[in-house]
């Protein structure tokens, strides 16, 4: 880690445990250190931390923390008020639903703001979704985003967005947490409410841990707020181990629950760390919150990565990106799941559309052909470890 990098694992250590840091190391990078804050949306959590040196700090660099800091803040008040009002309804119209991540997650935080989202992700019942699109319209939310999985509304107002899921998860944990109910199945509804479903606190980390996996595995990397959810999590939480392990096992991802702690313990315990958790620091800390854009390519060649080697791979990844498989049709055009034999005639509508509306793609697939192989072992080499290859 660069010193950069190190003082800003501190300072979201000492955030996160709600304390201040006490020093500012030489050659610290100010630059550096506010795009951390920004790309991994931890910028009220190392505003407070650093708060005890803020006379030792540049003038302009402490501002712009703050103005980040404080908008964040701001937006999650809102986000609140806006949460409430929108269970309040839930309840009241006796929809069923189960709030998701961060409406649980920013509560283990020392402030809610410090775990800033710009959205609230709620697991309703697809066959209410008539009377929820009614409830919807009476509180003021406007549609934004429909698609087979889930239907986002936004309060204009505000900015605030809810997405509502009809799933659980796409892909191969959809069988795992169910596919009758669509995640319910494996969830009790909680006592003192009529409607409020809830997972065990096993499941909802494994919950958390198969979100962090798919970001990674679709992103080519997450950021550092994944890990002090893990880290706050764990440490709020007594969870069955046993159990935990052997459901992970079930999902395929125990390796990756196993690195990802080792990470966390890495930065926030000061545990001794492996060599390949000392790789994953340094790759986490050069992603975003949600990805790693400079490797998307590399990782989703590095995935098709077999004896044929890496040019093989390329042509695999390549081809992925002109003809989808089967599912991902299906997702983008549900007609579809009912008429499979059309996939072919879609192929072509999907071409048009690209070519037409979304030139961007076919760079993307050019992108793919040319990445670099070194990009490519190294990615192999990270999705390996954390054993998310088969995402």
């Amino acid at each position: 880690m660069t010193v950069t990098q190190s003082y800003f694992v501190n300072l979201i250590k000492h955030g996160i445990n709600g304390e201040r840091i006490n020093y500012v190391p030489q050659g610290l990078n100010y630059k550096e250190l506010y795009k951390l804050c920004a790309f991994n949306s931890t910028s009220v959590i190392v505003y407070k931390a650093i708060l005890g040196v803020s006379g030792e700090l540049p003038q302009d660099f402490f501002k712009y923390l703050e103005k980040l800091a404080l908008y964040h803040v701001k937006k999650d008040i809102q986000s609140e008020f806006d949460t409430q009002k929108v269970i309040t309804a839930l309840e009241e119209n006796g929809l069923k639903y189960m709030p998701l991540k961060g409406y649980y997650l920013k509560k283990l935080y020392p402030s809610t703001d410090m775990r800033y989202t710009a959205d609230c992700d709620v697991l309703i019942d697809v066959l209410q979704i008539k009377k929820l699109h009614e409830v919807a319209s009476e509180i003021g939310l406007k549609p934004h985003h429909f698609d087979e999985h889930h239907d986002v509304f936004i309060f204009p107002e505000t900015k605030t967005l809810f997405e509502f899921h009809k799933t659980l998860f796409v892909g191969k944990l959809e069988n795992y947490f169910g596919i009758g109910n669509k995640g319910f199945e494996k969830a009790t509804i909680k006592q003192g409410s009529a409607c409020l479903y809830e997972l065990s606190a096993e499941l909802f980390y494994l919950s958390m841990l198969a979100h962090s996996a798919y970001h990674f595995s679709a992103g080519a990397g997450v950021g550092i707020r994944h890990l002090t959810d893990v880290y706050l999590y764990k440490k709020h939480y007594n969870l069955n181990e046993q159990y935990l392990n052997k459901e992970l096992e079930k999902c395929g991802l125990l390796k990756f629950k196993n690195e990802f702690e080792n990470l966390a313990n890495y930065f926030f315990n000061d545990i001794e760390p492996s060599e390949f958790t000392l790789k994953l620091a340094s790759h986490v800390l050069s992603s975003s919150l949600h990805s790693n854009e400079d490797l998307i390519d590399a990782s989703s060649v590095a995935n098709k990565l077999n004896d044929g080697g890496v040019k093989t791979a390329k042509k695999k990844a390549v081809l992925k990106r002109i003809f989808p498989p089967k599912e991902s049709m299906q997702f983008s055009y549900p007609v579809l799941k009912k008429l499979p034999w059309l996939i072919p005639v879609f192929y072509v509508v999907r071409w048009f559309d690209v070519l037409v509306k979304r030139p961007k793609n076919v760079k993307k697939i050019r992108a793919t052909s040319v990445v670099k192989e070194n990009d490519v072992l190294y990615m192999q080499e990270i999705n390996n470890g954390l054993g998310i290859t088969h995402l």
